[in-house]
C-alpha cells in the first residue's frame, strides 16, 4: 500500500471529523433570549371571564417568542411549530390576566422519565420608582393532566396560595393558559396606580419520540430553566400600570365641574383607607379631587376651596392617630377685610369615599405690601387637636384676617389674646 493512498485516507478522515463537528446541534442558551416587555390595556373585571373562551381578548396585541433556552436545536427542536409561544395581557384595578398560548406538535402528559409539558409564570410587583413590593413568585401551569383527560392545574411554585385563577385549553396546534392574579397575592401595596409588574413566561416541552431527548425550552426573558426563581427583577419583562391617568381620563369624561377648569391640576398617590389599594388625589387652586375605588367600582370626590393666591401644596401625614394618612392643603389666601393676606392650612380625612373636613386654620397673616408687619403662630397637630403658639415679633396692632368660608376656621392666636399657646380639639 503506498504512502500516498494512507494520505488521502487521513485526509478523508479529518474532513468526515470536521463535518461531523460542524453539524453537531447547537444548544439553547437563555442568554439568547432578549427581554421583552408588554402593553396591557386596561379591562373591566366584570367583563372579563377565566373560562377560556378569548372573546374578551379582541383587539390585545400578542408578544411572541421562540428562542431555544434548553435542549439542542435539530434534535430537540425542530421549529416554532415544535415550540413556540405568545402572551397577552390586561390588567384592571385589582389584577392582572394573562393568555399564554404555546405552539407544539406534541402535547405529552407526565410519564415515568418526564415531566409534562407546561408553562412557568414568574412575577414579581414593583413601584412607580423601580423598588421591589413583594418577591418574585412562580406559577406552575402544568397542562399534563389535561391530556389524560382531567384538568390542567395551576398552583404557586411557593409560598401561600391564594389569588390565582387559570384554565388550560387543548386545540389542534399546542395548547392555552388563560389567567389570572390578584395584587394581593403578591403584595400588600397594589402597584397598579403608577408602577408595574416584572413578568416572564417559561415553556418546557417533552415530545418523548426518543428516551435520550432533552427537555426543549422557550421564554420571554433570558431565564436559567434549571434555576428559573433566580432570575433578576432587571432581566424580566415589565407590563407598566397607568391607572391613574385612566382614572383622570375617565373624570374628565363625567365631571362637567373639574372637566371646564382652566387651573392647572398636580397629582397624588397616597394610600388614605388602609386597603391595599392607593387613592389617587387630583388638586387645582380651587378644587380637590380624591378618586379611588368603592365596593370594586372608581369613585371620587370632589371639593371646592376658596380662590387662593398662590398654588395649593399638598401634604399627607396621620393626624388623628388612627394609623391613615389625612390630606393636608396649605396655601395663601386674601383677608376679605382690608389688603393682607393669610396663609390658611386645611385637614381633610376620607372614608367611605368621602373627604370630611378635620380642622382649618392660619398660620400667618400679612400685609399685601411690603411691610415687616405680620401675625404668626408655630402649629402643633396632634391625636388631640392643633396647638398654636404665638411667635415672638408679632405685631401687636394688626386686626384678625377675615376669610372665606371662615364657619371652621380656627382663629389665628393674636398678641391681643394675652395667651401665648392654646390647644383647640378637632372638628
Amino acid at each position: 500500500m503506498s504512502a500516498r493512498w494512507w494520505i488521502a485516507m487521513v485526509c478523508l478522515c479529518l474532513v468526515a471529523a470536521t463535518a461531523t463537528a460542524k453539524e453537531k446541534p447547537r444548544k439553547g442558551n437563555p442568554e439568547d433570549q432578549k427581554t421583552l416587555d408588554y402593553v396591557a390595556p386596561l379591562a373591566d373585571d366584570k367583563s372579563m371571564h377565566v373560562d377560556g373562551n378569548l372573546n374578551d381578548w379582541d383587539g390585545v396585541t400578542p408578544v411572541e417568542f421562540s428562542t431555544l433556552l434548553a435542549g439542542e436545536y435539530e434534535y430537540d427542536w425542530t421549529g416554532p411549530k415544535d415550540l413556540s409561544a405568545s402572551m397577552m395581557a390586561q390588567y384592571s384595578a385589582t389584577k392582572v390576566y394573562f393568555v399564554i398560548s404555546v405552539n407544539d406538535n406534541a402535547v405529552v402528559a407526565k410519564r415515568k422519565q418526564w415531566k409534562s409539558d407546561r408553562v412557568e409564570l414568574w412575577i414579581t410587583p414593583e413601584s412607580g420608582d423601580g423598588k421591589s413590593l413583594g418577591a418574585t413568585r412562580g406559577i406552575s401551569l402544568d397542562i399534563g393532566p389535561q391530556v389524560d383527560g382531567g384538568k390542567a392545574t395551576a398552583k404557586f411554585l411557593s409560598g401561600k396560595q391564594g389569588g390565582l385563577e387559570a384554565v388550560g385549553f387543548i386545540g389542534p396546534e399546542g395548547y392555552d393558559f388563560e389567567v389570572s392574579v390578584d395584587y394581593s397575592a403578591l403584595s400588600k401595596k397594589s402597584p397598579v396606580m403608577n408602577g408595574a409588574w416584572r413578568v416572564c413566561v417559561l415553556v418546557r416541552d417533552w415530545d418523548q419520540d426518543d428516551p435520550n431527548e432533552d427537555e426543549a425550552a422557550v421564554g420571554s426573558c433570558p431565564i436559567s430553566p434549571k434555576k428559573p426563581a433566580s432570575i433578576a427583577r432587571n432581566k424580566m419583562g415589565k407590563i407598566a400600570f397607568h391607572l391613574q391617568d385612566e382614572i383622570w381620563a375617565q373624570i374628565l369624561r363625567t365631571d362637567r365641574e373639574v372637566a371646564k377648569s382652566d387651573s392647572t391640576w398636580s397629582r397624588l398617590e397616597t394610600e388614605l383607607t388602609g386597603t391595599g389599594m392607593p387613592e389617587m388625589v387630583f388638586y387645582s387652586n380651587d378644587k380637590l379631587v380624591v378618586a379611588g375605588l368603592d365596593n370594586g367600582r372608581l369613585a371620587w370626590t370632589t371639593l371646592d376651596l376658596p380662590q387662593g393666591l398662590s398654588p395649593s401644596v399638598l401634604t399627607t401625614k396621620d393626624v388623628n392617630g388612627d394609623k391613615l394618612p389625612e390630606l393636608i392643603v396649605t396655601r395663601r389666601e386674601h383677608c376679605t377685610n382690608g389688603p393682607m393676606n393669610a396663609s390658611r392650612t386645611y385637614v381633610f380625612s376620607f372614608a367611605n369615599s368621602r373627604l370630611k373636613l378635620l380642622t382649618s386654620y392660619v398660620e400667618e397673616q400679612k400685609y399685601d405690601a411690603d411691610s415687616p408687619e405680620f401675625v404668626r403662630n408655630t402649629i402643633k397637630l396632634t391625636k388631640n387637636g392643633i396647638t398654636q403658639t404665638l411667635v415672638a415679633g408679632s405685631s401687636a396692632d394688626m386686626q384678625m384676617c377675615s376669610l372665606s368660608q371662615s364657619e371652621e376656621l380656627i382663629p389665628l392666636l393674636l398678641p391681643s389674646d394675652g395667651e401665648k399657646t392654646r390647644t383647640v380639639p378637632f372638628l
